[in-house]
């Protein structure tokens, strides 16, 4: 949600300096995707498009009863009314049950009022057609939920069209996020290892210690690519991966 947000408010940034925003939907374009995009002037969806998903959702799970089958349970004294009020070896509590509900309708209701005001819909019209579905583009159309079929040159058509432009009076350039130095760099050390670890050996055979080194270096790497939170915030746990 956070990150969808983010997004979002770039797309209402670029709309605000006067630019038209097409969104183009290929193969899916649900829930982030559609938070993202509810605010564009237009939405095109391809028929097979799965659109929608307008819902938050949020689960936690206990093994409380799990363990008082084999015999195992646990105690304890606490400061507060939420120490230790994830504990998953106990039961979730009601006060942290209302705490979450409480968190997930708000996000609810905030994905609502944003699809009402991007689709000039109230919000029980979006609610009407929300709580998590998804839909083909072809229906996503008939609801309101999008503008028009068609694929990505049929948006670029009607931006250039928005923006005032002529058949062959413009171009297509397609922006892709450039890679920080430390993102560079895992990239090369990746591509190095997948190419070392499938040097034959005399027989035409992959070295099998080489390739479970190279598996156990490429699943390290591939766990640093998730440092990206935009808050810097992460919750890793460094027990569970101890043999």
């Amino acid at each position: 949600m956070f990150a969808s947000e983010v997004i979002r408010q770039a797309v209402l940034d670029v709309q605000e300096a006067g630019k038209p925003v097409i969104a183009s939907y290929g193969t899916v374009a649900a829930s982030g995707g559609y938070w993202i995009s509810a605010n564009a002037d237009e939405i095109w969806a391809q028929p097979e498009t799965i659109t929608g998903s307008i819902g938050i959702f949020g689960m936690i799970v206990t093994f409380d009863q799990s363990l008082d089958m084999l015999g195992v349970h646990t105690d304890g004294v606490g400061t507060t009314r939420l120490a230790g009020a994830f504990d998953l070896t106990r039961p979730l509590s009601p006060m942290v049950a209302d705490l979450v509900q409480s968190s997930i309708e708000h996000g609810y209701g905030k994905f609502l009022s944003i699809v009402a005001e991007g689709r000039s819909m109230s919000v029980e019209a979006v609610d009407a057609v929300a709580q998590g579905r998804v839909w083909s583009g072809e229906t996503a159309l008939e609801l309101g939920l999008v503008d028009h079929l068609g694929g990505l040159d049929d948006a670029v058509k009607a931006a250039a069209q928005k923006a005032g432009l002529e058949e062959g009076d413009y171009g297509v350039r397609h922006v892709q996020e450039q890679l920080d130095p430390f993102e560079n760099l895992i990239v090369e050390i990746l591509e190095q290892a997948q190419v070392r670890g499938m040097l034959p050996d005399n027989m035409g055979q992959t070295v099998p210690v080489v390739a479970d080194i190279q598996g156990r270096f490429m699943t390290a790497m591939e766990e640093l690519q998730w440092l990206k939170d935009p808050k810097g915030a992460y919750a890793i746990c460094m027990h569970c991966k101890v043999n």
